[in-house]
């Protein structure tokens, strides 16, 4: 088949979902604005990667100037979608991105039959925003312009593409029908994170991965490391809505390329991620395969990564949203890694069911169900 897929940013996800359909041996062309030397490091060869890196340069420093403003973010959305609309090559499927994709997944539908999906890598747009309304730190979040958008996405595409049933269960409550859901749990690339042995000179008790922010629990693990003093803490990561700490016993470390993430789970402990809302986190998954215990709230992937370990007591996850129960599963989750000698590993089925080459063969697998091929 002729796949296009497009994100609204980077690489993304879809890049390795276009590495893994191209295994399948289809024609796929990849759209976002990663120059095809960056694509080529990450595995994808030139000849697939349609990137629009010239053209995008100035709306990605108007982006960074304005601190990602929302009427930036629509003008950013609106103008790259309406250019893949006209310049993206035929195809029986096209993949778009939410909260970008509108016109081009009209424009494949129409002009060329395709069969369209969203990818939504978060929840609903409406519950995403009730989720986080009460954010004291930033009052304003999507814009009605952008919602809009999204919604209308929602109604055009013929599927829409989730990492979880915490996502899937957002759109059923929002009127979406169960047979226009894929849920299909998001891999980790095994070759960047591989089982580690703890430090045993100088490692943290905990490690958060990701932006420090309200949704995902920034103001919940700073009040955590405070009424524990004697817990260490290590965050890797971008700065977001939540002010830093500067608790002696919670260090902050810029963000890294990826492929160096593992060094620093080399000296973590265990992996916290109490997120408001986490459609998936993809931070689990790589904690996962370098052997550490993680904690959780409900609102990520964890039911979905749980079902497809052998023992998945080495997943925590919260039942209440405060700090008294993440205390008490990161009580949980340090006990277990107390017992864990040499190189930490606790699951077999991590190429079978957890690794990309998993999720584009359950991608294949939808595709031939979806379009009877």
């Amino acid at each position: 088949m002729k796949i296009n897929i497009a994100s609204f940013g980077g690489r993304s996800h879809l890049l390795n979902l276009s590495k893994e359909l191209i295994k399948q041996g289809h024609n796929v062309n990849f759209y976002s604005y990663l120059p095809n030397k960056r694509a080529k490091e990450f595995g994808l060869k030139k000849e697939h990667n349609k990137n629009y890196f010239t053209i995008a340069l100035p709306f990605l420093l108007l982006l960074k100037i304005t601190n990602r403003a929302q009427w930036v973010v629509y003008l950013f959305h609106r103008f790259f979608d309406w250019y893949l609309s006209k310049v993206m090559k035929p195809c029986d499927v096209f993949i778009g991105h939410s909260p970008m994709h509108l016109s081009s997944l009209i424009t494949a539908k129409k002009k060329f039959n395709a069969t369209v999906i969203l990818e939504r890598g978060t929840s609903h747009v409406l519950y995403f925003v009730d989720r986080l309304k009460e954010n004291p730190f930033k009052k304003s979040t999507i814009s009605i312009k952008n919602i809009k958008r999204d919604l209308a996405a929602y109604l055009h595409t013929d599927y829409i593409s989730v990492p979880s049933d915490y996502v899937a269960e957002s759109f059923l409550r929002n009127g979406i029908p169960k047979k226009k859901l894929f849920v299909n749990p998001y891999g980790v690339d095994l070759t960047d994170f591989q089982p580690t042995e703890l430090d045993a000179k100088s490692h943290f008790d905990i490690i958060f991965v990701g932006q420090w922010s309200y949704r995902k629990g920034a103001d919940l693990m700073t009040e955590l490391c405070e009424k524990n003093p004697e817990l260490s803490m290590i965050h890797l990561g971008t700065v977001g809505d939540v002010p830093l700490s500067n608790l002696k016993n919670i260090v902050h470390v810029n963000a890294v390329n990826e492929k160096k993430i593992i060094n620093f789970y080399k000296k973590s402990k265990i992996l916290i991620l109490p997120s408001r809302e986490d459609g998936f986190g993809m931070v689990l998954t790589q904690a996962i395969a370098c052997g550490l215990p993680v904690v959780c709230s409900s609102e990520t992937g964890s039911k979905e990564i749980k079902t497809q370990l052998e023992d998945n007591k080495f997943i925590t996850v919260m039942e209440d949203y405060n700090c008294k129960e993440l205390t008490k599963c990161v009580k949980i989750a340090l006990d277990i890694s107390s017992t864990q000698k040499g190189r930490r590993f606790y699951s077999k089925s991590l190429e079978s069911k957890l690794s990309w080459e998993a999720y584009g063969s359950r991608y294949q697998q939808f595709l031939k169900k979806a379009i009877k091929v």
